[in-house]
């Protein structure tokens, strides 16, 4: 049996500018990091004596005995590419709900990849996982997704990434001490709304817009610049907070399928609570919000937030690896 673990991810800066749409013509940039929070796949070859060919678990579970009745697209195609001649039982557990702005649905893609390949004995690198995984949800399943949360969830750590025309894209590591990273993780503050959304679905009104709103998808790219600069260098953060506040207002003309009047009320309370400022994760409409607090501010703060679920979070070194073999 082949398991596979691979990390979700926060965006902080730049999302949008990640869609080939946008890309294509003009620069993007993103700045992102990978969770200790996992996606874990794991695939085995069944045996001929089971009277169906595929046996796929997840929130539901699939029996089949052919690739194309299998309901999940993702792990349809991904079979259809990478393990055809297979006989499969594939499970995924998540640590976090689906559809929740944490990349759940890329981390998928990047952990099936991974197990699928592996289970044939390929060992392939993060670059290579990002590529496929982008290719398998923008071109095979013609979803409507940016580039960004595979190359995160595949590569893990945190990073600033530039994209550029003809698909390709630069990965810079931040190379930042211990305090450092310490500090980021006790100023982020992760809160679920309590309702999933499909980003694919949100992100038709972005998409929308990208080509109407070129000075805002401009500033963002300018976001994401400068939050690189001020976490790599040796600048106080309570900034950041402002800045995703910022970008949070940025999203809604974007896209105004990306707020809600739950999530209003829930930045309008964070804010009360002292938040520096905040943001909505991933194409936003529901899922989980971003809080940015204050050093040694987050237990005040949370003490005036108590009905929503939080949910502690650490920078997870690492992408996507195998486990068990």
């Amino acid at each position: 049996m082949i398991i596979t673990k691979t990390p979700y991810r926060i965006s902080l800066f730049g999302g949008g500018t990640d869609y080939p749409l946008w890309f294509e013509q003009h620069s993007g940039a993103v700045l992102s990091f990978a969770i200790d929070k996992f996606c874990y796949i794991s695939v085995r070859d069944l045996p001929p004596f089971f009277s169906h060919k595929y046996r796929i678990s997840y929130s539901i579970i699939e029996s089949t005995n052919t690739v194309d009745e299998i309901q999940h697209p993702v792990v349809r195609e991904a079979i259809r590419k990478y393990a055809l001649s297979h006989s499969l039982e594939v499970q995924h557990h998540g640590d976090l709900p689906a559809m929740s702005g944490v990349g759940s649905s890329s981390s998928f893609s990047v952990g099936i990849i991974n197990s699928l390949l592996a289970l044939q004995g390929k060992i392939v690198d993060s670059r290579y996982l990002a590529n496929e995984a982008i290719y398998l949800e923008q071109n095979i399943l013609k979803e409507i997704v940016g580039s960004q949360d595979q190359i995160a969830c595949a590569v893990g750590g945190i990073n600033y990434i530039e994209f550029q025309p003809q698909s390709n894209w630069k990965l810079y590591p931040l190379k930042i001490l211990p305090d450092r990273i310490e500090e980021l993780e006790q100023r982020i503050v992760l809160l679920y709304s309590g309702k999933a959304r499909n980003s694919s679905e949100v992100s038709k009104g972005l998409i929308d817009n990208l080509k109407k709103q070129e000075k805002l998808m401009l500033r963002t790219v300018s976001l994401a610049e400068q939050g690189n600069k001020l976490i790599s260098g040796n600048f106080d953060l309570d900034s950041i907070g402002v800045m995703l506040s910022e970008s949070w207002e940025i999203k809604k003309v974007l896209n105004p399928l990306s707020t809600t009047n739950r999530l209003e009320d829930i930045f309008t309370c964070g804010i009360k609570a002292g938040a520096l400022g905040g943001k909505v994760l991933g194409a936003g409409g529901g899922g989980f919000c971003m809080f940015w607090v204050k050093k040694d501010e987050r237990d005040n703060f949370l003490r005036e937030m108590p009905n929503l679920v939080n949910v502690p979070i650490k920078i997870s070194p690492v992408g996507s690896v195998l486990v068990s073999s």
